[in-house]
């Protein structure tokens, strides 16, 4: 006869009383048909496991299609801004401040002044970068106009900017901001 762990009762002793609402099982109850399920040595069936993907599919269409759509470019361009700037050094300085800017963190560094994302005709232009430190938190003072204006390095931005300004698509120009617009002709005056 099966025992209750807890207890030490008979299993077919144990039965649900009438005010709890719940239905009285027979002595061949659930407990005791588990109860000799698990004497048997027939444990359960082990639970399913699933495996996800290290990359899902749709993850790595998108990986093969940057690959295949030219972001070897701008890798090309981002090591060319490195040689360029580094040398034989080993690091660079931030334009804005000069705090020194380890080759391993030029990529941080090289800050676009128009956005790859919107300005695809001039992504890995020549012109279209400032090397400002990410650890000084200069990269970041260039992500809104009102701080990037205020910057040393705003005028050799403005130049270089307006240098690239004929290159851009038409459908590009749209989405220059109307305030970097201003802040351009406030410069010029």
């Amino acid at each position: 006869m099966a025992k209750s762990k807890s207890e030490g009762i008979p299993l077919e002793n144990i039965t649900c009383r009438e005010e709890d609402g719940l239905p009285q099982d027979p002595p061949t109850s659930f407990l005791q048909r588990r109860m000799q399920h698990i004497l048997n040595d027939r444990p359960l069936p082990p639970a399913k496991t699933y495996r996800l993907k290290k990359v899902g599919d749709k993850r790595k269409a998108k990986i093969e299609a940057q690959k295949a759509s030219g972001d070897s470019i701008l890798d090309t361009w981002f090591e060319e801004i490195e040689k360029r700037h580094c040398g034989e050094h080993g690091f660079t300085h931030c334009m804005e401040c000069g705090a020194v800017v380890p080759r391993s963190f030029i990529r941080h560094a090289t800050a676009h002044l128009l956005p790859k994302k919107l300005f695809k005709s001039v992504a890995v232009h020549t012109l279209n970068y400032l090397i400002l430190g990410a650890g000084c938190g200069c990269h970041e003072k260039t992500h809104r106009i009102d701080k990037f204006i205020k910057m040393k390095i705003w005028p050799e931005a403005k130049k270089r900017i307006l240098e690239m300004m004929p290159l851009l698509h038409t459908d590009e120009l749209r989405s220059i901001s109307n305030q970097l617009l201003i802040a351009m002709d406030m410069a010029n005056q």
